[in-house]
């Protein structure tokens, strides 16, 4: 029952347009210094979130120049990034779209993103939701059922089934 409502959800909003197809080919280019913004949502659950703050914690080392990050506000003292700004959010089940998205979108919705990366390993239809609505020329997430609709590169760690690597291909990204 839950996947039919995801999926008829998933069909309305795309149907109304409040999630919007991807349509911007890309290429990744070898050099990312000319890279300006940066948008990173750091995942919901806890374990994978403390897993994250390990992986990105030399973050602010990296030659790109303007970071937003976007994370759950009950894990804010714990946020250990300091570069950037931080945007909180309160959290919404992850078949239902975000409590505050039109604050968020009203804060971001000037700002074209060089690159928006999704850190969550599970499928969240309001994170999903939110970067269809955000402009971007690559939009990075981890591969899933509907991932298509969403991100234009994904990343797979099924084989492997460790989420630190996938936080690592990431970071490589950031830095490569």
């Amino acid at each position: 029952l839950k996947l039919i409502k995801l999926r008829w959800r998933l069909f309305y909003w795309t149907l109304i347009g409040k999630i919007k197809k991807l349509h911007t080919p890309f290429a990744i280019e070898r050099d990312l210094n000319d890279k300006k913004k940066v948008l990173i949502f750091f995942p919901m659950n806890e374990s994978a979130f403390k897993l994250s703050q390990y992986t990105f914690r030399k973050l602010g080392q990296k030659k790109i120049n303007d970071y937003m990050f976007i994370t759950k506000e009950e894990y804010r003292q714990k946020f250990q990034i300091n570069v950037g700004k931080v945007l909180l959010i309160n959290d919404a089940k992850s078949e239902n779209m975000l409590s505050d998205e039109k604050l968020i979108l009203n804060k971001l919705k000037d700002i074209e993103y060089d690159i928006i990366i999704d850190l969550n390993d599970e499928f969240h239809l309001g994170i999903g939701r939110l970067i269809s609505q955000l402009p971007a020329k690559l939009k990075v997430g981890f591969a899933h059922k509907y991932s298509d609709r969403f991100y234009n590169l994904q990343l797979d760690f099924s084989k492997s089934e460790v989420l630190e690597k996938g936080f690592k291909q990431v970071d490589a990204l950031l830095i490569s």
